[in-house]
């Protein structure tokens, strides 16, 4: 009744299913982003573009990890080490 498919139709198939397959996990990530749900080590387009670039100028990451703590009276938090005042009265660095 159906017959025999062609090579080519097979191939349009696992085409379209491959498609449909990746679509609908896309969509899926988006929506764990969007909602804050990542999951361990999961970046963003633009996280891994950026991370691509860095990789392919030679650049290297350029960011420090330091201690903070929170400023009682600002509600800041602000860095153990070489912190400055902010101006506002009473505040302890």
């Amino acid at each position: 009744m159906f017959g025999i498919p062609s090579v080519g139709k097979l191939l349009v198939l696992a085409i379209v299913i491959a498609a449909v397959w990746y679509g609908f996990k896309y969509l899926n990530r988006v929506q764990r982003v969007e909602k804050g749900e990542r999951k361990g080590g999961e970046r963003t387009f633009g996280e891994r573009i950026r991370k691509a670039t860095r990789q392919r100028t030679g650049e290297s990451d350029t960011g420090v990890i330091e201690d903070t703590e929170k400023c009682a009276i600002c509600e800041a938090y602000v860095s153990v080490e070489g912190t400055q005042g902010c101006g506002k009265p009473r505040c302890p660095y």
